[in-house]
């Protein structure tokens, strides 16, 4: 992690920092398994997945923290990776957001795009809230338990976890 990340997720809370700290070396332990022009880029996104936490634009932090990093000229593909990171598009819906807002950060044609998604959202669920590593089970009950039933974030990771579920199989199957 460089300074200006570092510089970044300062904004985030303590266990929130701790959390991004440990997905983006998650990540980095299997970024060699990547083509070469995106490895760089999906670490990035990484560390920096919940930097929208710590510089709220809309009040969604997938979407803010990629504004943010397109603003400070980061890549296509680091903001694509931030925007979708973890089903972000099932809470959204769930949100009652308009599906066009991720529209600026998609991207269709960048070679291995697929597979840095799955390692994201892998790296996001077996990475605990203090940046312990976690089984996805675990991460998944942890996230279910700190959000009330009927809640945003509760009723999205439920909606989303075949789909969160299937990448993280897709990733492991990669590793």
């Amino acid at each position: 992690m460089n300074e200006a990340m570092a510089e970044l997720l300062s904004a985030l809370t303590d266990s929130r920092r701790a959390h991004s700290i440990g997905v983006g070396q998650r990540m980095e332990s299997v970024a060699k398994l990547l083509p070469a022009g995106i490895r760089a880029d999906a670490v990035t996104a990484a560390y920096l997945h919940d930097v929208g936490y710590g510089h709220p634009d809309i009040g969604f932090h997938p979407l803010d923290g990629a504004r943010l990093l397109q603003s400070l000229g980061y890549s296509q593909v680091v903001c694509h990776i931030v925007a979708f990171h973890t089903a972000a598009e099932v809470e959204s819906e769930v949100r009652g957001l308009d599906p066009r807002m991720f529209d600026e950060f998609r991207l269709t044609d960048v070679v291995g795009l697929d597979m840095a998604d799955d390692f994201m959202w892998w790296a996001d669920l077996s990475t605990g809230p203090n940046g312990e590593e976690f089984s996805v089970d675990e991460r998944l009950a942890e996230i279910l338990r700190r959000y009330e039933p009927g809640s945003v974030v509760h009723t999205a990771i439920t909606r989303a976890e075949p789909r969160l579920r299937m990448a993280v199989q897709r990733a492991s199957g990669s590793m």
